[in-house]
């Protein structure tokens, strides 16, 4: 009766997969537990032989071959050719022979090779023997990249692979890049697992002639999938000591938030060598981002488009940041910490946004300017009456202030309008455009602060209101030739002020005045200013808000060129941009046009410059160039910057050359 199942089972699967059935097993339960399936079966003797396209399924364990045979009295299977072992969704074992032993489930496997199919580490061996996936090697291999042409490998004399935990061990591994040796080391114990485990991080060392020898170690902290945490104590033993710690959280709402504190103890002989400012470094950073935060978190039916955005830091010194890693960077010592919200329709945009500044060149911040908050109404472009005809409004509200110094608070308002349309079959494009600027300024807490006195001129509300006609005219051009591609656009923006009006902070008299009084600067520590018998913590600038400039004619010019290679691969650029000022009583081209050119001889590289050639002085005034390679794990970056600085007929040179 069982003879007569079997036959009609293996009737019917054959006409629907086309494939013979050479053997099958069940459980108690009747669960098939073996099973094996080919184009092509034979038996003789004890042996079943099944080639072409042979299956082997057992529990789980799903296994492609060329060929399987199954002896079933050992109860053996010897697999060959172009084998797959899969275990669930994963990829287990790739070779070309498996010896499996399926009543004590031990196999042998030659030549060896096992991929873990998340994180792509494989590993290959001349011999290699295992059970329940703990494989003993022997003339190992291992690497995360091609195994027809990996970038790293590591070779080993021996070691063994925990296939269920992920655990690597090597002895006499030799670290190598290509086939150049690197790193020799008479032990390794690593994971090959990319899922979020608890357990210590690489360490990071260095050295450094002011702090000695540097040692971080990390310790990755991961309880839950929606939250984890790093901490990372370090030591600079010429220094002293301390603690970084990051924390991750994702909500419900698919939100991320992230967190970090450091905390640093300079030794006291240190603080005292060197002069330091702080004994105890620390700091504390939050970013958090979300889209719909309307919907999310107070059920807005509306699909308005909304959402959020906090990047805030608060350090006590620079070295916060340079005590993230072994020695970081740090080329500038100021950072803007803002907050943004912002809820927006096809049509307008509604923002507001709050930003604080640190400035660690100062001894505190407290004369730093802060923008809290700030409002923002704005029209996107739009047609008016008919559909060349185009208009935009752009509104903000600025509230400025500081602890010590004045502030102000300013309304700006933007209004251009103007027509846009192209001739010659869209070769050229005309805009003529008139752009309405008004804006006004209430002056805050000036107590002791210096604003200059002008007769009917008041000192503490300026307004300002200008009517600007621009003209802008350009084409932009584009040819294909063999494996190339070449654009290269002209454009030309004539600007011409036909009406302003300025009166109380803002009359033509106060950037003179104030002008004089910026540079009364008291010594040595440079924070108040000694202007007419009087000291004052701050002078009045009305540069910093509208340029004294910006009421001038002046004819904007600027020449670009690019060439495309294979697959839009950029490889040539040139830009060139000068600013003619027509109202410059000295020179209407005292401006040095700036000149950028780069290219890209090879992938990764990156070659630019940029030129300031003065036509007033003659000479060249500034030049900068780059050279950039950056391919995977490698990075290179060679600057070279030179500046002619002219001061009272006389010219320095300021040179600079960095590689890193």
């Amino acid at each position: 009766m069982i003879y007569w199942l079997y036959l009609a089972v293996f009737f019917l699967l054959g006409a629907l997969d086309a494939k013979e059935i050479a053997m099958q097993r069940f459980d108690k339960q009747n669960h098939k537990i073996f099973e094996i399936l080919a184009d092509k079966v034979s038996a003789k003797d004890n042996v079943i032989t099944a080639s072409g396209n042979a299956i082997l399924l057992n529990y789980d364990v799903y296994i492609l071959a060329d060929k399987v045979r199954y002896d079933t009295k050992t109860k053996e299977a010897l697999l060959e050719g172009n084998i797959k072992v899969y275990k669930g969704e994963g990829l287990l074992i790739k070779t070309d022979y498996v010896k499996l032993s399926l009543n004590e489930k031990y196999e042998i496997i030659f030549p060896f090779y096992v991929q873990d199919s998340v994180s792509g580490i494989w590993v290959s061996a001349d011999i290699a023997s295992g059970k329940d996936q703990k494989y003993k090697i022997k003339n190992m291999s291992a690497s995360g990249c091609s195994i027809d042409n990996p970038i790293w490998h590591v070779n080993a004399t021996s070691g063994s692979f925990n296939m269920q935990k992920s655990h690597l061990s090597m002895w006499n591994p030799k670290i190598y890049v290509g086939d150049i040796p690197v790193l020799y080391l008479p032990y390794i114990f690593m994971s090959t697992s990319n899922k979020r485990t608890t357990g210590f991080l690489y360490p990071e060392f260095g050295t450094s002639n002011l702090d000695g020898f540097i040692y971080l170690q990390p310790f990755y902290l991961a309880p839950k999938n929606s939250w984890d945490m790093t901490f990372t104590p370090q030591i600079r033993y010429k220094r002293g000591f301390g603690l970084n710690f990051e924390a991750r959280y994702i909500n419900s709402k698919n939100d991320r938030f992230l967190s970090n504190a450091r905390y640093f103890r300079n030794y006291t002989q240190y603080v005292k060598r060197y002069d330091l400012r702080n004994q105890n470094i620390y700091g504390f950073e939050f970013l958090s981002s979300s889209r719909d935060t309307l919907q999310k978190y107070f059920h807005l039916k509306s699909n308005i488009d909304n959402g959020h955005y906090i990047d805030f830091l608060y350090m006590n010194d620079l070295d916060y940041v340079r005590f993230e890693k072994v020695n970081k960077r740090i080329t500038d010592a100021t950072h803007m910490s803002r907050a943004n919200y912002y809820l927006q329709t096809e049509n307008h945009y509604y923002g507001l946004n709050i930003k604080y500044f640190l400035n660690l060149n100062k001894i505190n911040n407290n004369r730093t300017f802060q923008s809290v908050p700030n409002l923002q109404y704005h029209k996107y472009l739009n047609s008016l009456y008919f559909k060349n005809l185009l208009y935009s409004v752009d509104y903000q509200f600025r509230n400025t202030a500081r602890e010590i110094g004045y502030g102000y608070v300013q309304n700006a308002l933007n209004v251009p309008v103007g027509l846009q349309f192209s001739l010659f079959k869209k070769y050229l494009s005309i805009g003529l455009w008139n752009d309405l600027q008004l804006s006004n300024v209430a002056l805050m807490q000036s107590k002791n602060s210096f604003v200059p006195t002008i007769p009917n001129e008041s000192r503490e509300f300026g307004n300002f209101v200008s009517s600007n006609f621009s003209m802008y005219v350009n084409t932009d051009l584009a040819r294909e030739y063999n494996k190339l591609f070449h654009t290269i656009q002209l454009e030309a923006i004539f600007n011409i002020p036909y009406y302003t009006f300025k009166n109380g902070l803002f009359s033509q008299n106060m950037y003179a005045l104030s002008a004089q009084a910026l540079n009364s600067y008291t010594s040595p520590l440079l924070r108040d200013y000694d202007y007419q018998g009087r000291l004052y913590v701050s002078v009045w600038n009305p540069s910093s808000i509208l340029p004294s400039d910006a009421s001038n004619k002046t004819v904007n010019l600027t020449l670009s060129q690019y060439l495309y290679g294979l697959g839009g691969q950029e490889l040539l650029y040139f830009k060139i941009s000068p600013l003619i000022n027509l109202d410059d009583k000295v020179s209407p081209l005292r401006k040095p046009p700036e000149s950028t050119i780069g290219f890209s001889p090879l992938t990764g590289w990156n070659i630019f410059g940029n030129v300031f050639y003065s036509f007033y002085h003659n000479r060249l005034e500034e030049i900068s160039v780059n050279a950039n390679y950056q391919r995977k794990f490698l990075s290179f970056n060679l600057s070279y910057f030179l500046n002619n600085k002219f001061s009272s007929g006389n010219n320095s040179i300021v040179e600079n050359l960095r590689i890193i």
